[in-house]
């Protein structure tokens, strides 16, 4: 009886509960998300990621696509006095340079940025050290680890020392030791290093980031297997071109006599033994002689099959997901022209979060660059301004107008009825309002200093009319 009412009682429960053999038991054991990419299973994700980026260029692609629309930034000032905007805007643009950017010397700020973006993605996190000369240091996420000696009151997680509420503290450091040996360097404290990741638990269950590509580490592994087992198949079948097919024991082809094998007749005469098929090659001309009722067929592998096909492009359609990258950017005729712009605008806001991410990275290191400009004297700020008081703005690379005699219209329409602005219809298009404006100004002063009418107001653009149906 109890045992029914059991059963009973599990049909009006959560399936997910009660696999019931249909499907793998996960552990009811909740961890912190650490756990699962603690030590060499960290560093054994990162050297997955590496190796299919290395190897399969579809995975490298989508890292590029992705950085394409999450990594590029342009800095303006905000600020009302422009002589401000104007020297900060030239000291960051000086300290971008890699001389001043990279303690290697070798990637401009933008640079370190972007490869910042793209090791949090395939190694799920990754630090830039700020330090004292105002350059940067990358350290890759495998060389973050815990120190050799821990202290009994430390409690150390994947190589960060964190407080009872998950807080960053410190960070263990290594460096290489030729080419894959790593050892201890230093201890660098949180507040001199800018950690960048993917995070999706608080931070009392994650202090180490995981990229969403992990997920489709696998599927990409298997495409990348699958195509060498393909172009391998397809590579045998060549070796056999034709398979001949015979009824009779007589030999398609007068062939001469083997002496080896030929018998003797009674009258003592050799008789010739047939040895088989044999396709002749004449001159250029490549022909076989075939008796009636015997065949020959072109062996033809059929490899990739279309159902092949057809399953790559559904697993590679997953693994694009991974990135929130549409399949109409890998495939452009996979739709037409709306449908590609209406995943694109689904992408664009896809992208924001990341984006904010790479605004927060930018807008510590602004700060830090700031406070060393003014205690070194290269910014000298107003007697009433501090540095919390200065504006500033990291703003993203837009994307040029699609159809821009439309889009250019209807634009001009939302702002005439305050439904946006130009500061924002300029920056989804990768430029900034008040730039043009300058550059404007200084282009219709100088074509009236050397006396060339230029207009730049906006002339209407006539639609062009449709015929009617019976024309």
């Amino acid at each position: 009886m109890a045992g029914l009412l059991n059963r009973i009682q599990s049909m009006f429960g959560y399936d997910a509960l009660e696999p019931q053999g249909r499907r793998k038991k996960i552990s009811r054991a909740v961890y912190r998300e650490d756990y699962h990419t603690r030590g060499n299973k960290h560093r054994g994700l990162q050297a997955s990621s590496a190796d299919l980026v290395r190897n399969l260029s579809l995975a490298g692609w989508m890292v590029r696509r992705h950085l394409d629309y999450v990594a590029q930034f342009e800095f303006h000032g905000r600020n009302e006095d422009e002589a401000i905007n104007r020297q900060i805007e030239t000291l960051m643009a000086e300290d971008s340079r890699p001389s001043r950017a990279d303690i290697s010397g070798r990637f401009t700020r933008e640079k370190l940025f972007r490869l910042a973006e793209a090791r949090r993605v395939l190694d799920g996190d990754t630090l830039l050290v700020k330090l004292r000369d105002g350059r940067m240091q990358g350290i890759q996420a495998d060389l973050v680890r815990d120190p050799n000696r821990i202290p009994q009151n430390e409690q150390w997680i994947n190589g960060v020392l964190i407080n009872g509420f998950g807080r960053p503290l410190a960070y263990g450091i290594h460096k290489r030791d030729g080419y894959s040996s790593t050892e201890f360097a230093r201890r660098v404290n949180a507040t001199n290093l800018i950690h960048y990741g993917f995070f999706d638990r608080y931070a009392a269950d994650q202090v180490r980031g995981v990229s969403p590509l992990v997920s489709a580490l696998n599927p990409l592994r298997d495409v990348y297997e699958n195509f060498s087992f393909a172009l391998a198949k397809a590579k045998v079948s060549q070796l056999f071109a034709m398979a001949f097919y015979r009824d009779s024991p007589d030999s398609v082809l007068p062939v001469e006599a083997d002496p080896e094998q030929g018998t003797i007749d009674a009258d003592g005469d050799s008789i010739e033994e047939p040895r088989g098929f044999q396709a002749f090659v004449k001159s250029d001309t490549r022909y076989i002689d075939l008796n009636p009722g015997e065949k020959a067929e072109i062996i033809e592998s059929k490899q990739p099959s279309t159902e092949f096909q057809n399953f790559t492009q559904l697993v590679l359609q997953v693994a694009l997901k991974s990135l929130d990258i549409p399949f109409s950017f890998y495939d452009e005729s996979h739709t037409n022209f709306f449908g590609s712009r209406a995943a694109w605008l689904h992408y664009e806001r896809s992208c924001k979060d990341k984006r904010d991410d790479q605004i927060e990275m930018r807008r510590n290191y602004t700060q830090w660059k700031l406070q060393s400009w003014i205690a070194s004297g290269r910014l000298v700020l107003p007697t009433n301004m501090r540095q919390s008081d200065i504006a500033f703005e990291w703003v993203p690379r837009g994307m040029p107008w699609w159809d821009p005699s439309k889009e250019i219209n209807g634009h001009i329409a939302a702002i005439k009825a305050g439904l946006d602005t130009p500061q924002r219809i300029c920056r989804a298009t990768g430029t900034d309002y008040f730039d043009n404006v300058d550059a404007i100004s200084k282009a219709l002063a100088y074509a009236e200093e050397k006396g060339v009418p230029v207009e730049f107001a906006m002339q209407e653009v006539q639609q062009p009319q449709q015929e009617d149906a019976g024309e």
